[in-house]
């Protein structure tokens, strides 16, 4: 092969190698251009950012974090259950973890599990502008002493109270994101009687004595 025809070629490639940038310049210029002219719509954009399945995605990288926290922690593992739901994720507290029969006080272990917890809660909350509902629940046993509160009414709703005053005052979670509701013996989780007697079991009891904190979206109305 000759230097002149070597030469000559060279300069044929690099021809043909500028002619296809700048084509692809020209694409790119017109893809630009198209772009900046087109309106998105809007109302498809607010619906696909806030759709169900991006939710749920939240949710459950959620709750998994949460059952590592729990399942990590000697203190907490079997003392709380992560459920997840349709509306959302349900925190089910042994109301014996964080109350003593009768009483509407935090002991001192149910303030660590709330605070750490709490802290998990409180950037989910403000990272995916999401609620927390807490509910007090109560097992069937009618109040020995009426003297702190008439019934189980009151005290479902005293201890679901004080858990959101935590919540608010401690963790530092807004209280518009909050909510409290007692339930007393009106929600049941578990169903189980003794034969003999038609009441509830021991267990059954000790499950439906509890506090809840639901995680969720809010809804348009």
């Amino acid at each position: 092969m000759s230097k002149h025809y070597k030469i000559h070629h060279e300069e044929g490639e690099k021809h043909w190698q500028v002619s296809y940038i700048d084509l692809l310049t020209a694409l790119l210029a017109a893809f630009v251009l198209l772009l900046g002219m087109s309106v998105p719509d809007q109302s498809k954009l607010d619906s696909f950012a806030s759709s169900k399945n991006k939710n749920q995605v939240s949710l459950s990288t959620l709750s998994d974090e949460l059952k590592q926290t729990i399942e990590s922690s000697p203190a907490l593992k079997g003392q709380i259950s992560v459920v997840m739901t349709e509306e959302g994720i349900e925190l089910r507290f042994g109301s014996s973890m964080l109350f003593q029969p009768g009483e509407a006080i935090l002991k001192l272990e149910g303030y660590d599990a709330i605070y750490r917890i709490g802290q998990i809660l409180a950037y989910f909350v403000k990272a995916r502008n999401a609620y927390l509902a807490v509910e007090g629940h109560t097992d069937d046993t009618r109040l020995r002493s009426k003297e702190k509160f008439f019934s189980n009414w009151e005290l479902s709703s005293a201890r679901a109270t004080e858990v959101l005053h935590f919540l608010e005052d401690t963790v530092l979670i807004e209280g518009q994101r909050l909510s409290s509701t007692g339930f007393a013996d009106s929600r049941p989780v578990n169903r189980e009687s003794d034969p003999a007697t038609g009441m509830y079991t021991d267990f059954a009891r000790n499950e439906n004595r509890r506090v809840v904190i639901r995680i969720y979206y809010s809804r348009a109305t």
